[in-house]
């Protein structure tokens, strides 16, 4: 983490910053000679702000700071106040630690679990919420330099309480990274939620990769459409274009379009172009091509689901597929195997109850 160096603020004391990313503890500032006494009168002059229980940051910095960056030093600061490995963030203030899709404001507290212990039971506190559960050794890892729970632990645990799109995205990017939230959710079988978790972790699909291309593939199933295959290869002969959601037996794809494929690029109209020449060669190939973006997918997934519908209705089913190879990372375009195939027709899965809340 940068440090803006404000003028009051003296050298040691940005030192000390730089050196634990943006926070100072009371033992690493006895240890370099800074007393309690002084980092108190740089909180009274408002240059510091006690973030956790003997932990300090930049008021500068913390100012600056956007809602999930100033969250991840307060959750930080917060571990690093229960003053040992046995507390390690969870829930949301985990995924924000492993840099996981968030579209949600943080949490206004940090969240840290640990261990069930005598006298130790589940708190809020003035600077975070401590839970008390058994997270087994595989899934106690550190990141942003604190103890933090798995990618998959988190994921499972946002999963059984947050809205189901949201833990989807999440959920996509851990698979994404290689990982099972299976894994996960089968240590949490008596925990409250764990069935919304387990539908998540079964409907994670590692081939989406953006938050933008789980929404495509949510909006089928919210409303009952075929399943696309993610990231899937097209070509006359061979591999040529991949598209982010293709239905091969419709010979049909969507296009997720974010906005940072034009906004504020000097090359946007090379951009532009090359996506037309893409989008010919597509059609020549006979397929049909509904674009969307994050408003419409995020805000009225209704007229996104009509698009798709209208989009498969019209590319009704051909006598045979089109030719598609499946992505895989590392490797590129591979023939798909028969349990890669989608259904042709809508599947009928059936979302948690109260999914959206």
């Amino acid at each position: 983490m940068t440090i803006l160096r404000a003028r009051a603020l003296p050298a040691a004391i940005v030192d000390l910053l730089h050196r634990g990313d943006g926070l100072i503890d009371v033992q690493s500032a006895r240890a370099a000679g800074v007393g309690i006494d002084r980092l108190l009168r740089l909180v009274d002059a408002g240059e510091l702000v006690r973030v956790a229980a003997g932990v300090y940051a930049s008021a500068q910095q913390l100012a600056a700071a956007d809602d999930w960056t100033g969250h991840l030093l307060r959750a930080r600061a917060f571990a690093l106040s229960c003053g040992d490995d046995e507390a390690m963030l969870t829930g949301w203030s985990a995924v924000g630690a492993w840099a996981l899709p968030t579209i949600r404001v943080p949490p206004r507290l940090p969240i840290v679990v640990r261990r069930k212990a005598p006298g130790l039971g589940p708190t809020v506190m003035a600077f975070g919420r401590v839970l008390v559960a058994e997270v087994p050794a595989a899934h106690r890892r550190r990141a942003a330099a604190v103890p933090v729970v798995s990618q998959p632990w988190a994921a499972a645990d946002v999963a059984r309480t947050a809205p189901v799109v949201e833990a989807l995205m999440v959920a996509d990017a851990v698979a994404r990274a290689g990982f099972d939230v299976h894994g996960a959710t089968a240590q949490m079988r008596h925990w409250p939620g764990v069935a919304r978790a387990r539908w998540v972790a079964e409907h994670a699909d590692a081939g989406a990769e953006s938050p933008l291309e789980t929404l495509g593939r949510f909006t089928c199933l919210q409303f009952d459409l075929p399943l696309p295959v993610c990231n899937a290869w097209v070509g006359e002969s061979e591999p040529e274009y991949r598209v982010d959601g293709l239905w091969p037996y419709h010979h049909a794809a969507f296009e997720a379009d974010g906005a940072l494929k034009y906004d504020n690029r000097p090359d946007a109209s090379q951009i532009v172009a090359r996506q037309g020449e893409r989008e010919w060669r597509l059609r020549r190939m006979g397929l049909d091509i509904v674009r969307f973006g994050w408003d419409l997918a995020w805000r009225d997934r209704p007229e996104l689901a009509a698009r798709f519908a209208a989009l498969l209705r019209n590319s009704a089913r051909r006598e045979g597929p089109i030719r598609w190879w499946k992505h895989v990372p590392g490797r590129g375009a591979v023939d798909p195997e028969p349990a890669d195939w989608p259904s042709p027709g809508s599947v009928g899965i059936v979302l948690p109850a109260g999914w959206d809340r």
